[in-house]
């Protein structure tokens, strides 16, 4: 073998210019294919994030914490969101149905792809949790009209009715 490619490089000196380059590209390319192998691959499961209920709800109490407190005469502000469910995934399903002689039978499976960890359910839509109701504690709280646009905003950010909004005076 050491043989053959001692001669094979011999021939390539020997040989012209244009060869020489088209060898060197051939060599490059079979290394960056090599290359392209070694290096892990990013699927569309590692790019999305799973996040819980509790850092889901952390997350909106945050955001809503900071956008109640920018209302006018609102002060300090402190925000708890309570929710109505968990997060609810749809998977895809095959469904195979059989009428024979008045009889009836139904029969589904899940449809399933090669992911990095094994074979996964194909996700069609995940749902997040509902929001049940939101306690707003906050300085301003004792004044009827910033009291009024705390609970618009709250209504419009997440689509609940007032009923479902509490807004107290926060103890000094």
């Amino acid at each position: 073998m050491e043989v053959k490619i001692g001669e094979a490089l011999k021939k390539l000196r020997k040989s012209d210019s244009k060869i020489k380059v088209a060898v060197i590209i051939g060599l490059v390319g079979i290394l960056l294919l090599g290359l392209s192998e070694a290096v892990p691959k990013k699927s569309a499961d590692s790019k999305k994030q799973e996040i819980t209920c509790a850092e889901y709800t952390a997350e909106l109490e945050s955001k809503t914490q900071q956008i109640i407190s920018s209302i006018d005469g609102v002060g300090r502000c402190r925000v708890m969101i309570t929710l109505k469910n968990s997060n609810e995934n749809i998977y895809a399903k095959n469904n195979t149905e059989n009428a024979n002689d008045g009889n009836y039978s139904s029969e589904s499976e899940y449809v399933l792809y090669d992911g990095e960890n094994g074979e996964s359910p194909v996700l069609i839509k995940e749902f997040y949790p509902e929001i049940k109701g939101v306690a707003v504690v906050c300085s301003g709280a004792d004044n009827i009209a910033v009291r009024e646009n705390v609970i618009k905003c709250i209504s419009s950010l997440y689509g609940i009715s007032t009923a479902k909004i509490s807004v107290a005076k926060l103890k000094d």
